[in-house]
């Protein structure tokens, strides 16, 4: 029956109802879609005006679906099933009445035992689905008015796994093949009929159903500020004594990237225990739900140190603010930064310092080459989904030049090149730009592809300090500690740790402080004469010094002694070192 003479069921709705609802009204109604994708929050909650609460995503479904559809479920579990009894007969009926009223009961027996039947059967549940399809459209050719029917598919992913038909398992593929038969039959895709698939993501469902001209993809996005608000405010309706540390629209900003089932539970938890939500909670939750979906190689992060926690650096402090000020403007924001210099300089505590006085959430990438080799798709398709969620957002990634594969050597496998890929057109989406800035932190900037760094415009060093700006560091890294160094004393240990990072001089205050809880009064000098940092790295971090001075926005960041060397000097002096290092 073609869409002009048989015209689709309306899903309207209210105006308070989830948005998926409204996009699937749009690709039903106005794209004419017959097979509609739902990814994303599939596991969240969404509201229901008729009964006012928050339901599940098949709930808000039926709820909206229910009364202009005959529904029907299948899952590789389960098989074919019912939302009601209703529907169930409205089903048989159309299937096998012989004279579109009764149904004999040996043919209603027959029915119910090919149901059964499908039970852990995906198979011949979806022969079954197909019959019910051709049953319904011969109905309606017969001029009967009846409810089209909507195919609901769970764990879509399982039932048509992603790959070629090469490698896929001959079960696997006679079900694609079925299925690609039937949903670009065009006796179904002009019919009222609607195929609706379900899975957490896209990638997982195999891309030639995506591909079909009837089919749509809708990710489900996690909720936004305005629907986390609505949703505390409907819970407080009864549980009014709920408290929150920072205050409800503090809690409001910080639960970005949790489902509402999550924020219940942080809710419900309180409630029931009398105490205030605390922000440490939901940053848990918040690393909670990432692990679980991503794995380890994310996390959510909220420093608690700003820009006054950073000693000298001033040049880099002010350069460091610039960025984050003019990332607030799409016209002037950058993707990513590059920050580069040797091990121990403070890159890392520096960056998170200045997004944490912008206002941005810091999320930090790290292990992503080997933690998903071959998932890279599910991986990026997670990533992007969690992120759109987020406020503005800094992507920290630590060591970036072991991160990433270079999408030109021969020598990277071609899952790594995706994932670089993957990378590069993140840091290139123009929809990000502002909302998203990349920190690519490395001490081997020149080993990083040449791609991804040509997506950071700006490449900030960041060098061990000299002169009086390493005095002072020095002096007010003990101070900070409740240890005041006399002139003469602070002289002498900065003679003795002339080649000491930011880091070991951390190490060497930790030291001191040991060596204090037994000997009160030991001097910082004293310590010095039994314990030093290693120098075994010495000559790698010279390196990477130089290196970083090659990958330089700002010559007024570099050292004196770095200034007065020519670019040629610095690149003699890379390869003399990397020489003798591989010796």
């Amino acid at each position: 029956m073609s869409k002009k003479s048989s015209p689709r069921s309306s899903l309207a709705g209210n105006a308070r109802r989830a948005k998926f609802l409204d996009d699937l009204s749009e690709a039903y109604n106005l794209r004419r879609k017959s097979l509609v994708l739902l990814t994303g929050d599939i596991h969240g909650s969404f509201y229901n005006s008729v009964d006012d609460d928050f339901v599940s995503l098949e709930q808000a479904v039926v709820g909206e679906l229910g009364s202009k559809f005959n529904l029907v479920r299948i899952d590789i579990a389960s098989g074919v099933t019912f939302y009601d009894s209703k529907t169930e007969r409205e089903v048989i009926r159309i299937c096998e009445s012989t004279d579109g009223q009764d149904v004999p009961e040996s043919r209603r027996r027959l029915m119910k035992e090919l149901i059964d039947r499908s039970r852990h059967n995906p198979l011949s549940a979806l022969v079954l689905l197909r019959g019910m399809a051709d049953a319904f459209h011969r109905v309606r050719q017969a001029g009967e008015s009846i409810r089209p029917l909507c195919l609901v598919l769970q764990y879509a992913g399982a039932l048509f796994p992603a790959g070629d038909f090469t490698r896929l398992s001959e079960l696997d593929r006679q079900r694609l093949v079925l299925f690609l038969h039937w949903a670009n039959d065009p006796v179904f895709v002009d019919g009222p009929d609607l195929l609706l698939l379900i899975n957490p993501v896209k990638s997982e469902v195999n891309g030639k159903i995506i591909a079909l001209p009837a089919a749509a993809h809708l990710e489900i996005q996690l909720p936004e500020l305005d629907e986390r608000r609505r949703f505390v405010d409907w819970f407080r309706r009864d549980h009014k004594k709920l408290r929150f540390e920072g205050g409800k629209d503090k809690f409001c900003h910080d639960s970005a990237g949790l489902t509402l089932t999550s924020i219940k539970d942080l809710l419900e938890v309180a409630s029931r225990s009398g105490n205030r939500v605390a922000r440490s909670d939901v940053v848990q939750e918040v690393n909670r739900l990432l692990e679980a979906e991503l794995g380890e190689i994310i996390r959510i992060k909220y420093p608690k140190h700003g820009p006054d926690d950073v000693i000298g650096y001033q040049h880099t402090g002010e350069i460091f603010r610039t960025i984050f000020e003019r990332c607030e403007e799409e016209d002037t924001a950058v993707s990513a930064i590059l920050v580069s210099g040797p091990n121990g300089g403070g890159k890392t505590f520096q960056l998170e310092a200045h997004a944490a006085a912008s206002g941005r959430v810091v999320v930090e990438l790290a292990g992503i080459r080997g933690a998903f080799f071959g998932e890279t798709d599910k991986f990026f398709e997670l990533l992007r989904w969690h992120i759109a969620t987020f406020g503005k957002i800094l992507i920290l990634v630590d060591e970036a030049h072991t991160a990433f594969g270079s999408i030109h050597s021969g020598e990277t496998h071609k899952t790594e090149k995706r994932l670089s890929g993957n990378i590069i057109k993140m840091m290139g989406d123009p929809s990000f730009l502002g909302k998203v800035l990349w920190g690519l932190m490395t001490s081997r900037p020149d080993e990083l592809d040449p791609d991804i760094k040509s997506r950071s415009p700006i490449q900030i060093p960041i060098f061990d300090l000299e002169g009086d700006d390493r005095q002072a560091f020095v002096g007010e890294m003990f101070r900070r500690k409740g240890i005041e160094l006399d002139d003469d004393e602070l002289t002498e240990v900065l003679g003795q740790t002339s080649y000491y990072s930011a880091r070991d001089f951390r190490n060497l205050v930790a030291e001191v402080l040991a060596s204090r809880r037994k000997s009160p009064d030991i001097a910082a000098t004293k310590v010095l004469e039994g314990w030093q940092a290693s120098r075994s790295i010495e000559r790698e971090r010279e390196l990477q010094e130089l290196i970083a001075a090659l990958h330089c926005s700002y010559p007024k960041l570099l050292p004196a002694r770095l200034q007065e060397m020519s670019e040629s000097k610095i690149v003699e002096r890379v390869e003399k070192i990397k020489w003798m290092l591989q010796r």
